[in-house]
């Protein structure tokens, strides 16, 4: 597996371009805060939802027969 070069290039990319099904809301961060014990918890709990999230759009996207855009 490839490896992400330029971490916050990759995040500023996604401004604009996260369809609004699968985006975060103040709610969702809301609960990763409180479930999260530090930082590092906090950033593992943000990328796993947002892990299913992508799964939850790929799904989507594969049942209306398109190709998910990376």
């Amino acid at each position: 597996m490839a490896k992400v070069k330029n971490t916050m290039e990759l995040v500023k990319k996604s401004i604009g371009h996260i369809d609004s099904n699968y985006t975060m809301y103040a709610g969702n961060i809301k609960d990763i805060m409180e479930a999260s014990e530090n930082g590092y918890d906090l950033i593992c709990n943000g990328f796993r939802f947002g892990y299913m999230q992508g799964m939850k759009a790929a799904k989507s996207e594969m049942k209306r027969g398109g190709v998910a855009n990376s």
